[in-house]
Parts: structure tokens; C-alpha cells; sequence
């Protein structure tokens, strides 16, 4: 059985966020200022004076250590969320369903990895949600600490998708998919957020979750292409080989791979 029939249709899982540590307070105050310098490069709003009638939604950091394998931590990373619990259907967002990926999925992946002696590598956007160009007109308060001085009474007229909108993982997976697509890529129809391309004995597949990716490739030279590709595109961290994800510990011996 090959491995690109072997996807079966499984379930949704959702990832916990970290609480911030004031002991930490200079990490989190560098991942801070990377995401803000992430989100400036990005052109992620405009200032502008808010229109008559509109309402701005507020924000707030979430923040989250991504731990290694043996329990160190791997990097701190902090998230601008926007409240989007105050946006209103019909008027500063439509159609907020996106594709989810399935924690299963990725347990049988890491499964038929084991089996076909696959190289599995990891990769995260950073941030994600900013490749999302917005179709609606949404306005957010400046974030507490940054206000642009000079410019108190303005607001951010959002140009890019943000995490907390309520079409921000749409707008993320659609442009991913545009992408991926378009280099040739196939989506497994069990799980939307699975792609593969296969070429004779050559092969790789990409499993999207949220902002982190697992590449699984028949070859090291095929991950390699595929992270190139990517990185392309998108802004990327290579996190190397795949240790762990989502919480999932991927413990290599003698060639085999479990699970903790």
C-alpha cells in the first residue's frame, strides 16, 4: 500500500495557549518586538482617523513557549489576538469558516513515516494569520505600549488578517492553499489541510496545523525543495528535524519512531 492512499478521515483538536511568566518578562518583551517587526514588514494596517459609525475592536498579547522533546523550551512566542468577539456579522466579516487540521491525522502521518522510513522536518509561519489579505473593512485600537506617538486618536485599519478575527483562519488557509496548489501540490480530500506531490519514487507531503507544518519526504532532497518553496512565500522558521508538535513527542530509535 502506498503511503499517499494510506490518509484515512479522523478528528479536530484544539492547542492550549501558554500564561506569561514575569520571570521571563525580557523574553517576552524580544518576542514582542519580533512580532510587531513581523507585522510592520508585513504592511498589517494603516493609521487612519476612524470613520463616523464605526467601531474599533480591541486587542491583547497572547503569549506561549514552544517546548522541545526533552522538556527545554524552543523559543517564546507572542501573538497579537484581536477581539473579535465584538465584530458583527454582515459588517466587518461574512463567511468565517476555515479548514482545520486533525490531530489524528497527524499521528497517522508520523505512523506511516515509521513504516516507509520517511524524513520528517517541521516548519512555522510567523506570523500565519498575516498572509491573509481581508475582504472587509475592519478597524482595531492600537495596541497598549505601542501608540504611535503624534497619532494617539487614530486607529489601525486592518489590512492583513490578524489571529482573533473571525475570518482570520479563513483568509490564512485560502491564501496557503492558493500557494501550495499552484506549485503543483494535491489536497487529500479526508483532510483539507493535508497536501502531496508525487512524482514516480520521488515524493513529499505537508500537514498544515494553524501556523505549524510537518514535511514528510520520501528523501531529504525533496524536504529540502519543499522548505525552499515555502520559505519562498511564506515567512518561515525551520525548526529541523520534527521532534515535537503539538505537544506530541516524536522519539526516533534504531530507525523506528513512537509517540509520547
Amino acid at each position: 500500500m502506498s503511503i499517499h492512499n494510506s490518509i484515512p478521515i479522523v478528528l479536530n483538536v484544539e492547542f492550549d495557549s501558554r500564561t506569561y511568566q514575569s520571570q521571563d518578562s525580557s523574553f517576552w518583551k524580544e518576542a514582542i518586538n519580533e512580532e510587531i517587526d513581523s507585522m510592520m514588514k508585513n504592511g498589517t494596517w494603516n493609521m487612519v482617523d476612524l470613520p463616523p459609525g464605526s467601531k474599533p475592536i480591541g486587542c491583547k498579547w497572547i503569549f506561549k513557549k514552544k517546548l522541545r522533546v526533552n522538556g527545554l523550551i524552543e523559543n517564546f512566542k507572542a501573538t497579537l489576538v484581536t477581539k473579535g468577539f465584538f465584530q458583527k456579522e454582515g459588517v466587518d466579516y461574512f463567511d468565517n469558516y476555515a479548514q482545520v487540521g486533525r490531530i489524528a491525522t497527524i499521528r497517522v502521518l508520523i505512523a506511516l513515516a515509521s513504516i516507509h522510513k520517511l524524513v520528517i522536518h517541521q516548519m512555522d509561519v510567523k506570523p500565519a494569520f498575516l498572509n491573509g489579505e481581508l475582504e472587509e473593512e475592519v478597524y482595531m485600537q492600537q495596541q497598549e505600549g505601542f501608540v504611535v506617538r503624534g497619532q494617539e486618536n487614530k486607529v489601525c485599519k486592518l489590512i492583513k488578517s490578524l489571529y482573533g478575527l473571525k475570518q482570520g483562519p479563513k483568509q490564512w488557509y485560502q491564501k496557503f492553499d492558493q500557494i501550495v496548489m499552484s506549485n503543483g501540490f494535491k489536497i487529500r480530500e479526508s483532510d483539507k489541510c493535508v497536501y502531496n506531490k508525487f512524482d514516480g519514487s520521488k515524493g513529499v507531503i505537508i500537514c498544515l496545523y494553524v501556523d505549524d507544518m510537518l514535511i514528510f519526504g520520501i528523501d531529504l532532497e525533496q524536504v529540502v525543495k519543499t522548505k525552499k518553496f515555502l520559505s519562498d512565500n511564506f515567512e518561515m522558521k525551520d525548526m529541523g528535524v520534527a521532534d515535537v508538535i503539538l505537544e506530541i513527542k516524536i522519539i526516533r530509535n534504531n530507525g523506528w519512531i513512537t509517540l509520547s
